[in-house]
């Protein structure tokens, strides 16, 4: 019985493969998505100062204040009618995302890039250890969709890595 288990599940192994290397990302450095990432950063820091009066500081800790700013975008996100576009959120998730990023990138390593995943390609980073992490859309899932994609919690999983 143990010797048909371990075959059926060595032969649903190799059915899936073609399928699990596909959705192995994969990592192209960009010194431009760097670039466009910490001006990104920027915007995010004057805008949490100027519309919620949040300060980012770049560190770790910092990042509970950016899940504070964007948990009062998810909530004007909710009840604005109509609803905000996906491309009009992006543009917020886009500078929250590159701050969560650039707090990495500063305080633990990496480098900013391209990240290709099943045939869509997106800015994302790089760990030192080899972790591939988009953080653009870590942020646009928060203002869409929630406090179930915290990026507090995202950020701590990420140092864990």
């Amino acid at each position: 019985m143990r010797n048909t288990l371990l075959a059926f599940c060595l032969s649903l192994l190799s059915i899936m493969e073609p399928a699990l290397a596909e959705s192995k990302p994969t990592f192209t450095p960009d010194a431009n998505v760097q670039k466009v990432a910490e001006a990104y950063a920027q915007d995010a820091v004057d805008m949490a100062k100027n519309q919620f009066s949040i300060t980012l500081d770049w560190s770790d800790a910092s990042i509970a204040n950016v899940e504070k700013a964007l948990a009062l975008m998810h909530s004007s996100f909710i009840t604005t009618k109509p609803r905000p576009t996906e491309e009009q959120a992006m543009s917020f998730a886009k500078g929250y995302g590159s701050y969560i990023g650039e707090v990495y990138r500063r305080n633990h390593g990496g480098e900013w890039g391209i990240v290709s995943l099943n045939g869509q390609k997106f800015p994302g980073l790089k760990t030192k250890s080899g972790v591939n992490f988009w953080p653009w859309g870590r942020a646009l899932n928060r203002i869409m969709q929630g406090p179930e994609n915290n990026v507090a919690d995202y950020y701590r999983a990420l140092l864990e890595k």
